[in-house]
């Protein structure tokens, strides 16, 4: 591999398009969840998948690079991740008042994934801020096995979490009188974001190396779904059973789909792909972290008018993109992408991938 010698140009560091599509899938999902009751919570581990493959391709060509490492990856964190936030605990402060203050540590530290396991958290529409929590707090640590962790031994530590998260899962169901817990605390569900990073390092020492595992995720897809629905119908209570075997096994299962799910979008052509790259899908992946933070709280607005749940969930989401739109092209977008400079497009480096990574690597071995 001759990654760490590349110069960074920008026709080597485009999005991956299909993953915004993706990003809109899974927002969407949630919103379904929430608005019409669906059984979509796998939505949230679908990101939790993406994250860990994005996240994990910038962080290993960061340190194959010899650049800033932690001052970069954390300074971009704070760009993309922190505003939208304050906006958001602005805006639920005006609608729902500020109980969530009598807990604001949670709140400032990122930790409201442990006061949701806690029952401690503000009102209900900032519940979603527990997925971010999980990341954010993975994050912490993530970062440091990366930079002293052998590349080629990092595949082997995401393998190795991905093994051990559903014991730990098991074993400590005894521990919790319900399964939230085990949904809300990152050391039980961070299997999902290792499954992101092992994809990562796969397509980062071969862009080729996912083909093989086409037919094996479509089935894995296909199985999965299968599960789902049948549990759904024949023991919809099986989620909240809170006992080892669901604990250990219902998460797995999501992230056999969601990983397969990534698999499929990344080796994607023909239609599959023509799907995930409509215009207004990439759109709505582009703007889907304010989509997600914003559309529990318009929801909690609207419900009280108690209108019909399908005029309700139509005007949510109508509501919804218009504030997310409006929160990109008001500041997100100048945050995250800068200015750009002549013959450059803004932050370049922001859009690495390990599988772009990869495939210039292979173009220059060749």
């Amino acid at each position: 591999m001759t990654v760490s010698t590349l110069p960074a140009t920008s026709s080597h560091h485009r999005r991956i398009v299909q993953l915004d599509g993706l990003r809109a899938i899974a927002v969407l999902a949630v919103f379904a969840q929430h608005a019409l009751k669906a059984p979509l919570w796998m939505g949230v581990d679908l990101f939790f998948v993406l994250s860990g493959f994005l996240i994990t391709g910038i962080l290993l060509e960061r340190k194959a690079r010899q650049q800033s490492y932690f001052s970069y990856f954390y300074a971009r964190r704070v760009r993309r991740i922190l505003p939208p936030y304050l906006l958001l605990m602005l805006v639920s402060s005006l609608l729902f008042g500020l109980g969530w203050a009598q807990h604001w540590p949670w709140y400032a530290f990122f930790a409201t994934n442990v006061a949701d396991a806690l029952g401690q958290s503000g009102h209900d529409s900032l519940n979603v801020l527990w997925s971010l929590a999980v990341e954010e707090q993975f994050y912490i640590f993530w970062p440091f096995v990366i930079l002293l962790v052998p590349e080629r031994w990092v595949g082997y530590v995401a393998a190795a979490l991905i093994l051990f998260v559903p014991v730990l899962r098991a074993v400590a169901t005894p521990w919790f009188d319900s399964f939230w817990p085990i949904y809300y605390l990152t050391p039980f569900r961070m299997d999902l974001l290792a499954a992101g990073a092992l994809l990562a390092v796969a397509v980062r020492r071969d862009a080729n190396a996912l083909a093989p595992f086409k037919a094996p995720a479509a089935l894995g897809i296909c199985a999965a779904l299968a599960v789902l629905a049948w549990l759904h119908l024949h023991y919809p209570r099986f989620r909240a059973a809170n006992t080892p075997l669901s604990n250990a096994g219902l998460y797995s299962v999501s992230l056999v789909l969601c990983t397969s799910i990534v698999v499929i979008a990344l080796q994607s052509k023909g239609i599959v792909k023509r799907v995930l790259c409509n215009p207004m899908l990439v759109y709505i992946g582009t703007i889907s972290y304010t989509i997600y933070l914003i559309h529990l709280s318009v929801l909690y607005v609207l419900w009280p008018l108690h209108t019909n749940r399908y005029v309700t969930a139509a005007l949510a989401l109508a509501i919804t993109l218009a504030y997310a739109s409006a929160s990109w092209f008001g500041f997100e977008r100048r945050l995250i992408h800068g200015s750009a400079s002549p013959g450059r497009r803004p932050h370049e480096e922001e859009r690495e991938t390990p599988l772009h990574a990869a495939r210039e690597a292979s173009r220059t071995s060749a």
